[in-house]
């Protein structure tokens, strides 16, 4: 079986698959079949992508070859926008980063798009544009929702990990999947999950009780426990599992399996938002800090991903 892998911009992706190849995948990319496809025409790469823009054609034929190869091929990843929709048999994956974090690794990090931006919050504005016009230029082409994530088996966040983590995890949840295949999948990463309660009703006794399993479970990076969670004003709160979640922060594992997800518009049951010292101590319990303070930035960009066919069943 084949992995395909996708996500958003700034997300990481060549640096999973990267690694991923030194784990012994091979990695096939839509870059190496568009110059694949250049060489047999007798053109070159800028050549190939001009007429590209006037004729269908060439699209059409980089998605047949994605097709052709995901059935001969065995044990290797497509790196590709679209390799999820045109290698059907194959275990797809979805690298999610959030708005807010894309945008700083675009303009702060080594990325050729840097210089389309003057600061942080036009390079916002910017992912989100190249966002909603990737959605529309694949809904009008293949009649797809390239953002819902009931496309994917995997959604998995890359914030706060390295890619041999992330890389890592795919693998695990790959072999899973070979044994009894599963869907929509979803794992953030656990220190971007904020708390709800109150720091003094978080048992200490409960929560090193459970850091302690969660250290014996030393063999995978995900947490034991599946808090419940709810999105709110681009933040992750948890609504269910704290005593999981800073547990697993702890004991050093990246990512946690999301059990149910909640968005700001639904009741809330009469939960109520930890203050800025609350969160501050829950951080400082799992000796790590938040990027971003929510009494601070009240507000920040949240993910272009659409989670509902993730959780249907659930709502």
């Amino acid at each position: 079986m084949n992995i395909t892998i996708t996500g958003n911009l700034g997300s990481g992706k060549s640096s999973v698959c990267k690694e991923l190849q030194n784990s012994g995948f091979s990695i096939i990319s839509a870059g190496d079949i568009f110059r694949q496809i250049a060489s047999e025409k007798g053109m070159t790469v800028i050549e190939l992508n001009e007429a590209a823009r006037k004729d269908r054609s060439i699209d059409d034929l980089l998605d047949h070859r994605s097709m052709e190869l995901g059935k001969k091929l065995d044990h290797t990843v497509f790196d590709s926008r679209l390799a999820w929709n045109f290698v059907p048999d194959s275990f797809k994956v979805f690298l999610l980063l959030d708005t807010q974090e894309a945008a700083n690794r675009v303009f702060t990090g080594n990325n050729r798009g840097a210089e389309e931006y003057q600061n942080l919050e036009e390079a916002k504005r910017g992912l989100q544009a190249r966002a909603d016009l990737e959605q529309a230029r694949f809904l009008e082409l293949y009649g797809i929702n390239y953002y819902d994530a009931g496309n994917y088996d995997l959604i998995i966040e890359s914030s706060y990990a390295t890619p041999e983590q992330i890389a890592q995890e795919i693998q695990r949840n790959f072999e899973l999947y070979q044994k009894q295949p599963f869907h929509a999948k979803v794992e953030l990463n656990v220190k971007c999950l904020y708390p709800t309660k109150r720091f003094s009703a978080i048992d200490e006794q409960t929560w090193r009780s459970y850091c302690e399993q969660e250290k014996t479970e030393n063999h995978t990076l995900c947490a034991i426990g599946a808090p419940d969670i709810r999105i709110q004003n681009g933040y992750n709160y948890i609504v269910h599992g704290h005593h999981h979640v800073l547990a697993a922060i702890a004991a050093g594992k990246a990512f946690t399996q999301i059990q149910d997800m909640q968005w700001e518009d639904t009741p809330d049951n009469g939960q109520t938002l930890s203050t800025a010292d609350d969160i501050q101590r829950f951080a400082q319990a799992g000796a790590f800090c938040y990027r971003l303070d929510p009494f601070v930035v009240p507000k920040k960009a949240g993910y272009t991903i659409d989670f509902s066919n993730a959780f249907k069943s659930k709502q």
